[in-house]
């Protein structure tokens, strides 16, 4: 098979994976017209304990899985052991752990509320984040055996279930009820649980009563390595949601809050392309042109998200101050401020997505040791950068520009080890290209500030230079095919 052919079933799986990942975030971006009026949350202030709160979450399932999840995936490939088992081992040990530490959190949750969010009252809110973690760990399982099965479709499906259960519960628990933050808890506990319990099916398909504790040790000794990382990532992620409303008070947080989730737009198609590269790239790894694909899809990557950054740049002022029907903007009034900071959370990521394709070669040769020095890195360079950027600038700003920095650090750094460890010939010259037409249209449009009209010429323009010059004939006569078959079909 040719290395397009390849990497287009590589796409076709991601774009299905991206529907799911869509589906999987979309209702916190669908519901911010509510969430950031005060009819239904009722100041920046309430909207940064939601912040707050959903950031101490991401941060715990770092905890919960405690990097099961990687191990299970790569013995599910390259293991040498039944699939039955290797599940059956990580469902047992994560059953156990997580009962802990939903325990542990319950049992803490007044401390908790009193020092994350400065109010006693959020203890009931810490509770009932305790009980969303529990099924978010476990009902994640499944999803892992249809990443493995490579059923995108399926897993895109059950994605479509909880993203209709959220849509439903928060119209019915804050629309209706009016139970603010409360109200989002509580949505989530509602959907993950019924999530979870649909999913049984599939879990039963693999679960037997046996432990085989000789693989628990390799999962350990090949997943723990990932939850120093995992804590890194988590603190490049979330450390400035933390940070902001100690320097700058939470109204600030609610602010940064809101804008940052249209920046991490970008962040929805890494996350939909990272559920298909694991699968992918563990599959073709002892193929003789394995690297040569991991350095291709790399350029396709970059090209992918050049285009983004510039289109959401270009235009996400206009989405989101736009008034619907008279109805109302996407983003309240209160919190347009904070626009600016989106074009610095995109650029973020696309290092981020570097990174991501950079790792094949840490799995492969089992050197899964070597991913906090990535993200440990990327961390430290957050927190002091922060610690620097929000009292210099007084301003959110400043953890936006950390955040960029960190996500370089962690791309710098993770190409610098791999490239001993498992080099792979990246195509500077393209890329090279990429980088040049991104950084001459940003300019453009912060020079001249262009009206809508000349706007889209210049995104059209730039979509031109990248298929004309940047894509040789053969990508070009390979991605037109693809779209013939397309609208054929």
């Amino acid at each position: 098979m040719s290395i397009f052919k390849q990497i287009s079933n590589l796409a076709h799986h991601s774009a299905i994976y991206a529907i799911s990942t869509a589906m999987q975030k979309m209702p916190a971006i669908l519901l911010m017209p509510i969430y950031t009026r005060m009819d239904y949350i009722p100041s920046r202030s309430d909207y940064g304990e939601y912040v707050m709160i959903f950031t101490f979450i991401a941060f715990m399932n770092f905890f919960y899985n405690y990097g099961m999840d990687s191990a299970m995936m790569r013995y599910f490939f390259l293991g040498e052991r039944d699939r039955k088992t290797v599940f059956s081992s990580t469902f047992y040990i994560l059953l156990v752990t997580s009962l802990i530490t939903t325990a542990v959190i319950i049992f803490f949750s007044p401390f908790l509320a009193d020092t994350l969010l400065d109010n006693p009252a959020g203890t009931d809110l810490f509770r009932i984040t305790g009980l969303i973690l529990i099924f978010d760990a476990l009902g994640n399982l499944p999803y892992l055996i249809l990443r493995a099965e490579e059923k995108s479709v399926q897993f895109t499906m059950f994605r479509g279930l909880r993203f209709s259960l959220e849509l439903i519960f928060n119209v019915i628990f804050v629309v209706v009820l009016k139970l603010e933050v409360a109200g989002i808890l509580y949505t989530s506990l509602a959907a993950s649980l019924i999530n979870f319990l649909v999913m049984t099916p599939i879990i039963f398909r693999y679960l037997t009563a046996k432990i085989d504790f000789s693989l628990v040790k390799e999962l350990f000794i090949f997943g723990l390595p990932f939850l120093p990382n995992g804590i890194a990532f988590t603190v490049i992620e979330m450390i400035d949601r933390f940070l902001v409303p100690n320097f700058l008070g939470k109204a600030a947080l609610g602010v940064y809050g809101a804008n940052y989730k249209f920046g991490a737009i970008l962040m929805l198609v890494i996350s939909a392309f990272r559920n298909a590269w694991q699968p992918f790239f563990l599959k073709i790894a002892h193929q003789e042109n394995a690297r040569e694909i991991y350095s291709r899809v790399l350029t396709y990557f970059l090209a992918g998200a050049a285009m983004i950054i510039l289109g959401v740049t270009l235009f996400i002022r206009d989405v989101l101050t736009f008034d619907f029907f008279g109805k109302g903007s996407l983003l309240g009034p209160m919190y347009w401020d904070g626009i600016g900071i989106i074009p610095i959370i995109l650029l973020s990521y696309s290092f981020y997505g570097i990174y991501v394709i950079l790792t094949p070669g840490f799995y492969i040769e089992k050197q899964s040791k070597y991913m906090i020095v990535f993200t440990g890195s990327g961390a430290l360079v957050n927190i002091a950068a922060n610690f620097y950027l929000l009292p210099t600038l007084n301003s959110y700003w400043g953890a936006a520009w950390a955040t960029l920095i960190s996500y370089f650090v962690m791309a710098l750094t993770i190409y610098l080890v791999s490239n001993r460890i498992y080099p792979i010939q990246i195509e500077w010259r393209r890329i090279g290209m990429i980088a040049a037409l991104l950084a001459a249209c940003m300019s453009i449009f912060y020079l001249l500030n262009p009206v809508v009209p000349l706007r889209i010429v210049l995104l059209l323009a730039a979509f031109f230079v990248l298929w004309r010059w940047v894509l040789n004939e053969t990508e070009r006569a390979g991605i037109t095919q693809k779209l013939q078959r397309f609208k054929k079909s």
